[in-house]
């Protein structure tokens, strides 16, 4: 045990004790000011977050990408206010702040039975939307979630996650636990848009060749379990609508590395096309394209 995570968690639960005092607008009106603080006057990982837009969107002007670049922190702190506020939330609550637009999709893959593989994104509030499936469809989905390095901080927001009956599953055990889930025709959630280590296979990512992991297309192609993707995209009025998307995988026959390559380009392009939609609602600050080059125009941008 060290003092520091002493210090840190009771920063958080004094931080999510203040936050439970305001209704969920109130929650969310902090957070969006919480994140316009971040990006100005602090600049944490602005400059990150400016290199990557400009990477992605090299049409873009500068005045473009400073605002998708505000409103992605803006994103960020909204959604973490949501998560600390979430203990007050009923299911009910929930149910409605969650608009499935393809309810049908996600229904008719999980009563396959084979299992299903639930993909998203850093995008809109994942946290928010991976515990709605319990209240919509009635089903926990078994989570993929990295251990904090707090250990009373993990617990407690893994205690969120699991409020409505979802299960976490640490990086540590993952695989073993991954495939027991499946195998069992249980609904696993991947969030799976971050950097994957310069071995694996690139994947064109906005234009650029990224490496990208290829381990939710080979557990689909070897289990033969159905792929969907879900983004949450924020409403004006503090709600989300829930897209969702069927990455088609039964033309792909066998776990082939060329079929596990296509499947992966499939549910990539789906988060690309997503991302390119709502640009402000993506974790912009996390260095995706960190294993390739950086470009030569992303030095001394000039985005406010």
């Amino acid at each position: 045990m060290k003092p520091v995570h002493i210090v840190e968690y009771v920063a958080f639960q004094i931080v999510a004790f203040m936050v439970q005092l305001m209704p969920i607008s109130g929650a969310q009106w902090v957070g969006r000011k919480l994140g316009k603080f971040v990006y100005r006057p602090l600049g944490y990982r602005k400059a990150v977050t400016l290199g990557n837009l400009r990477r992605a969107f090299p049409e873009k002007s500068d005045a473009e990408i400073a605002a998708i670049a505000r409103g992605a922190y803006e994103n960020i702190g909204i959604s973490l206010l949501e998560l600390a506020w979430f203990p007050k939330m009923s299911r009910e609550q929930l149910g409605r702040m969650i608009h499935f637009d393809k309810p049908d999709v996600v229904q008719n893959a999980y009563n396959k039975g084979k299992g299903l593989i639930i993909l998203t994104a850093h995008f809109g509030n994942w946290e928010l939307m991976g515990q709605s499936f319990v209240v919509i469809f009635g089903f926990p989905v078994n989570g993929l979630a990295k251990t904090q390095s707090n250990p009373f901080v993990n617990r407690s927001i893994n205690k969120r996650r699991t409020r409505v009956g979802n299960r976490v599953i640490q990086m540590e055990t993952s695989l073993r636990e991954v495939l027991r889930a499946l195998r069992n025709g249980e609904a696993v959630g991947l969030v799976a848009d971050q950097a994957a280590p310069k071995e694996n296979v690139p994947i064109e990512f906005f234009g650029t060749m990224v490496p990208t992991h290829q381990g939710p297309s080979t557990l689909c192609l070897k289990l033969l379990c159905p792929m969907v993707s879900v983004f949450s995209v924020r409403r004006p009025d503090g709600s989300y609508d829930a897209i969702v998307r069927e990455v088609p995988s039964e033309d792909l026959k066998g776990d082939s590395e060329e079929n596990v390559n296509e499947l992966t380009r499939r549910h990539v392009k789906i988060t690309e096309d997503i991302i390119r939609k709502y640009p402000d609602q993506w974790l912009w600050q996390h260095k995706r394209w960190k294993h390739v080059p950086l470009l030569k125009d992303l030095q001394g941008t000039g985005a406010r």
